[in-house]
This record gives structure tokens, sequence and C-alpha cells, in this order.
């Protein structure tokens, strides 16, 4: 990413689709809560786990604030956020949601 305001566009776009996707799992009662605000996105399961999505400007990233997993870095590339091995934010966020009964 070549700049800042690259940076905030494409994590502003990705955290707005993410909160899209799971509308329909907060409205359907799959979620207690869910909320985005200044570039942190709130996921509260019925079971009380509780995730966080979040930019960090400093380092670029999106990061991953996951019950199951601790923190996560994601940086962009190739398109999309990924891990150092290539796991995908959106896909590793909707396991980790699947896992415990979020989705």
């Amino acid at each position: 990413m070549s700049t800042e305001t690259d940076f905030h566009r494409f994590a502003d776009a990705t955290l707005a689709a993410l909160f899209e996707q799971l509308e329909s799992a907060y409205e359907s009662g799959s979620l207690e809560d869910l909320d985005l605000q200044d570039g942190i996105l709130t996921i509260q399961t019925q079971s009380a786990q509780t995730f966080v999505v979040s930019k960090h400007t400093a380092s670029g990233q999106i990061w991953l604030a996951s019950p199951l997993t601790g923190g996560l870095h994601f940086s962009f590339q190739d398109g999309e956020w990924k891990l150092a091995d290539g796991t995908i934010l959106a896909e590793r966020l909707t396991l980790e949601l699947m896992q415990v009964g979020g989705l």
C-alpha cells in the first residue's frame, strides 16, 4: 500500500464489508451485538465471546483480537488482508465465529 490514505480506504472498506456480511447473523439473533465505529468492529456472540477487528495505522495492518487465537495481524497483500501464512482475514473470522456458534 502506497500511502496512509490508501490504508484507511482499504481498511475501512474491509471493515464495512465484514459488518455487512455479519449483519444478517445479528438480525437473526445468532450474534448478541455487532458494532462498527471509528475503525473498530466489535462482534459479541450469544456465548459471550467477543471478537474485535480494528485498524492499526502505525503498522498498516488490520488486527483481529479473538478469544480463540489471541491477536492476529493481517497485512494487505494481493488485494486481501492476510496473515504471513496466507490466511485471509474474512475466512479466519468466519471459521472462528462458526467454532463458537456465532454463525
